[in-house]
């Protein structure tokens, strides 16, 4: 808070000087950031952005980190965690409103429970709300975005407002808040639909089966690791080059599934960036195929 204060600025939620990235990433791996900041409510974020804004200061917003990795310098800038008041979860008659800072499997099993239907396949995914739209999450060829019927944005312009999701672009892995990160999403409303209970939570038993028969679950990831190419799989790609194993440092590609990299230990940024080249060089060599990796490096 006493930075902050310093700014001439206050907020209800908690501002940390030099917060370890490490901590914030499913990967455990990244240096400090400037200042991490839980801004509480929509207030909050408002006064945040726009100190960002008047002191020229990069930021980045974040979920549970399952999809990033952050060098071994860390940020030089404002990292933010939505707080509180956006995991608010509003049930509507087709559907649910949630906040983007809401955990997705909280939001499953919330509506697995209320008998609505719709959100059953991405059971597994560990990241928040906003997180699984900004990248679009996907599983056993069902998209979020297909749920979507409108987000709440907020801009360093503190301007609040609507987009529809025709106007989102969303494509495989990736939406309009990839190209623009000024755009903060804060809420959004979901199109479900009613099914029997017991029906919505075998399926979500079933979907999270599958992912824990073949994924690395015990050691920190970031899952998949690139996206996959038209025609192929990036873990069969991987897997048929001869990489399953490969180790640079506590890096290690998954034995279990080719486009994990899963952290030993001690892994740093750097080893993981070091095994994305060389999976990419041997790939490249073998298919002609230039994998394109899906974990943001930040």
């Amino acid at each position: 808070m006493q930075l902050m204060r310093e700014k001439g600025l206050m907020i209800k939620g908690k501002v940390i000087k030099g917060k370890p990235m490490k901590e914030l990433t499913s990967l455990k791996i990244g240096g400090l950031a400037d200042l991490f900041v839980i801004p509480e409510d929509s207030d909050d974020l408002r006064v945040v952005l726009d100190f960002c804004a008047r002191n020229k200061t990069p930021f980045l917003l974040i979920g549970n980190g399952s999809k990033l990795l952050v060098r071994d310098e860390g940020f030089r800038g404002v990292v933010i965690k939505l707080g509180n008041g956006f995991r608010k979860i509003q049930e509507y008659e087709e559907g649910v409103i949630v906040g983007a800072g809401v955990d997705l499997p909280t939001l499953i099993n919330l509506t697995a429970e209320r008998g609505l239907s719709g959100l059953e396949s991405l059971a597994g995914i560990p990241g928040t709300v906003g997180g699984a739209v900004v990248r679009n999450a996907s599983a056993f060829g069902e998209a979020l975005s297909e749920r979507i019927v409108w987000v709440k944005v907020m801009d360093t312009n503190n301007s609040g407002f609507i987009l529809k999701r025709e106007e989102i672009n969303f494509g495989y892995r990736s939406s309009l808040f990839l190209e623009n990160k000024n755009l903060v999403l804060t809420e959004v409303k979901l199109r479900l639909f009613p099914d029997k209970k017991e029906k919505i939570i075998l399926r979500v038993n079933e979907a999270t089966r599958k992912k824990m028969q073949t994924q690395p679950l015990s050691y920190p990831s970031a899952g998949c690791i690139f996206k996959n190419p038209p025609y192929y799989s990036a873990g069969y790609l991987i897997q048929n080059t001869g990489c399953l194993g490969m180790r640079v440092g506590d890096a290690q590609v998954s034995f279990q599934h080719g486009n994990f990299i899963i952290n030993k230990g001690r892994a740093k940024a750097s080893d993981i960036i070091q095994l994305i080249e060389r999976i990419k060089k041997r790939v490249k060599e073998k298919f002609n195929i230039t994998l394109e990796p899906e974990v943001e490096i930040i």
